[in-house]
């Protein structure tokens, strides 16, 4: 996400900032953003039968919760980049904490919030092998995401505004979440977020 996001806000934050098919795909609507953090945990904590829809529900839970997660950082600049490990893990916890250190480090300043539009889930795989090498596998979920960005402005020292006018409204972004500790509910994570401006969610 941190990438394209703050290319969102503008063209010049361009050089601070910067899935596959299947079967399975749920609708999550924005109001699902505003969510208390209670709230998006009773519902990852529900458990069924089927470890692909526990999967699919959990994933989708975290989104919210992510995006408020990274506002929350960008708003408020006391806020600990520590935040970031609760919701990700590398390397997009990474990038997201070298973009926001460097906007706060340039003196900006966000205002509003992103709105998740959509959020459906287009792959999931189970496999656990977090022993693995060279690398570790952990189960994964793909999610694509649609976000409404048009709130969400940003002023340089100064109080001028560093958002393109012409920016559009949406981000698209291809998620991958992965569950560090499987099958614990509570730790999914949020490994890759790629995006992309859009005009209109369907892109």
């Amino acid at each position: 996400m941190a990438l394209t996001r703050l290319v969102a806000l503008g063209t010049a934050l361009i050089a601070v900032l910067s899935v596959l098919s299947c079967s399975s795909s749920r609708t999550v609507p924005s109001t699902q953003q505003t969510s208390t953090a209670s709230q998006t945990s009773s519902t990852a904590s529900e458990a069924t039968a089927d470890p692909s829809q526990d999967a699919e529900a959990q994933a989708l839970a975290l989104i919210p919760r992510y995006l408020q997660t990274i506002d929350d950082l960008y708003l408020d600049p006391s806020r600990s980049l520590d935040e970031l490990y609760e919701v990700s893990v590398a390397p997009e916890a990474t990038a997201e904490a070298t973009a926001i250190g460097q906007f706060r480090a340039q003196g900006y300043r966000q205002t509003g919030r992103s709105q998740l539009v959509t959020a459906s889930v287009s792959e999931i795989d189970l496999t656990n092998e977090p022993a693995a090498v060279p690398s570790p596998v952990f189960p994964s979920v793909a999610v694509t995401a649609c976000v409404d960005v048009s709130q969400v402005q940003a002023t340089d020292g100064t109080g001028s505004s560093v958002i393109a006018p012409d920016r559009p409204k949406y981000l698209v972004q291809q998620l991958t979440v992965v569950n560090i500790d499987y099958p614990d509910a509570s730790s999914w994570r949020i490994s890759r977020a790629p995006n992309a401006q859009a005009s209109t969610c369907d892109g």
